[in-house]
């Protein structure tokens, strides 16, 4: 078994000559570039049991020889992928038993799934390779892959850049990337070929990515601890913005991604780099897109058609409904064309790269536990000051509160898997409900900004709306007060 590591990024095919000439390939290429044609077949069963277990399996046709490919399990962040991979010839285009130099798989390639395999889909693509060789002695096999995969009677193009570890240190992966990008247009890609196929099968999106439980564990040091965080931030991040302009759900996937690594960045800024600063910037760059299209999101698909339902006559409310609808448009459009920018590639690939240069690093002498218990201990005693007296507070300093509630439910999730389960669990839900509470409140003053924003007044409407946003904030004003005393009431899990 081998681990690959490699930076996928996706190329469109009118800027594939500016890559050939690039200046990187002229100064780095050890030798000429070789070119060959790449025919593989997918399997898996019918139910697609592989895909659950989380392994892919082709058969690749390569100078008139079959080899047989297995990938499982590894990451992808920001574009660098990690995979496990076992690789052996074999007959023909039949999946063959994994030999005995790879019984990590005797378990997965029984007799009886090796029956029931059947191929799903195809990727044809010509691959030009050349072989890198940095300054430090890094070596990089760029591919350019041009091409399709297809299944059954669907079929989607194949233009792609990957960047392969051979010998040296990741971030050289991303130092080449960005050298290239400078010139030629790039955009990361998370999503390998065996993936795509996958999803032409199926014919669907790939869903909105959720985040994930990090998995931290005790005996891992700090900056560890804060490479793993982000690289799930960051891996939910970039598992929805492809889909952005789809269902809303991924747009507000894509801003709790941003928040939660903007608040990993700020809870362990003392230990990260100065790098990073500029990195915080332009991550609050792409919020500035993605918040404002998240709250017309919100406002549209929510807000509006409940206070509708009950005034479904109400023609005033109507053309107020049909202004957001629009606007709600633009904010969007400029949130795709954000993403879609190379200033975002630049982001994501110097964000890999810090991050790349942190899990380099040395190990610190602090331990997880102690950091983390720092860390909670001070969120917690922030929002206990915040909410003593949440019964007068005024709109400014809810909102502090429920900022002051969000950041320390971050933490809460990012460490709890360090300390028992139970008492993690009961305070998470407490403090979740309070949040809930917290953010319901915050709509009124988020609803009166949104309304400003209308390019049209809309007099009547637009008092329905806030008049009904106002009702509801004093309605859930009662149900503050049980919040923060059910909150209050829990130990915390960390002593």
């Amino acid at each position: 078994m081998s681990t690959e590591i490699e930076l996928k990024l996706t190329i469109d095919p009118a800027h594939v000559g500016r890559l050939r000439r690039h200046p990187v390939l002229k100064s780095m290429a050890q030798g000429k570039p070789r070119r060959h044609k790449l025919h593989s077949v997918y399997f898996d069963t019918p139910e697609q049991d592989l895909l659950r277990a989380g392994f892919a399996l082709r058969l690749r046709r390569m100078s008139g020889c079959w080899v047989q490919t297995v990938k499982g399990g590894g990451s992808a962040e920001g574009g660098l992928h990690h995979r496990n991979e076992w690789e052996w010839p074999v007959r023909g285009e039949k999946p063959e038993p994994a030999p005995s130099t790879a019984p990590e798989l005797a378990l997965l390639l029984t007799p009886k799934l090796l029956a029931r395999l059947c191929p799903l889909f195809v990727t044809d693509f010509w691959r030009t390779a050349w072989q890198l060789r940095t300054a430090q002695g890094t070596e990089i096999e760029l591919a350019l892959d041009q091409g399709k995969v297809h299944a059954g009677n669907r079929c989607q193009p194949i233009s792609e850049v990957e960047l392969e570890l051979k010998a040296g240190e990741a971030t050289s992966l991303f130092e080449v990337a960005l050298a290239i990008q400078k010139q030629v247009p790039l955009w990361v890609e998370d999503i390998s070929k065996a993936q795509r196929g996958y999803l032409l099968c199926s014919g669907e999106r790939p869903p909105p990515r959720m985040a994930q439980p990090v998995g931290l564990v005790p005996e891992m040091s700090v900056t560890q601890a804060f490479h793993r965080i982000a690289g799930e931030c960051l891996a939910q991040l970039q598992g929805n913005v492809a889909e952005l302009g789809q269902d809303p759900e991924y747009l507000h996937q894509a801003r709790v991604a941003m928040r939660k690594l903007l608040a990993a960045l700020g809870l362990f800024g003392v230990v990260l780099p100065e790098a990073f600063v500029s990195v915080i910037q332009e991550l609050r760059w792409i919020m500035g897109y993605l918040g404002p299209a998240r709250d017309w999101d919100v406002f549209v698909t929510q807000t509006l058609p409940q206070i509708a339902e009950q005034l479904p006559d109400n023609r005033a409310l109507a053309r107020l409904q049909a202004d957001a609808a629009e606007l709600r448009d633009t904010r969007r459009q400029a949130a795709l064309e954000a993403v879609r920018s190379q200033h975002y590639t630049r982001l994501v690939l110097t964000l890999g790269l810090q991050l790349a240069r942190q899990a380099e690093l040395q190990t610190e002498s602090v331990a997880l536990n102690k950091f983390a218990t720092q860390i909670l201990t001070r969120q917690h005693k922030r929002i206990r000051r915040k909410g003593r007296r949440h019964a007068a507070l005024n709109t400014a300093e809810l909102h502090a509160l429920r900022i002051a509630a969000k950041k320390l439910r971050y933490a809460a999730e990012f460490f709890a898997g360090i300390y028992p389960h139970k008492r993690a669990r009961l305070y998470l839900v407490a403090l979740a409900a309070l949040q809930d509470v917290l953010g319901t409140l915050n709509d009124a003053a988020v609803t009166q900004r949104l309304l400003s924003e209308l390019p049209v007044p809309r007099g009547q409407a637009a008092g329905i709306v806030s008049g009904w946003t106002a009702c509801s904030s004093r309605a859930r004003l009662q149900e503050l007060h049980q919040a923060w005393r059910n909150f209050t009431r829990h130990k915390v899990f960390w002593k």
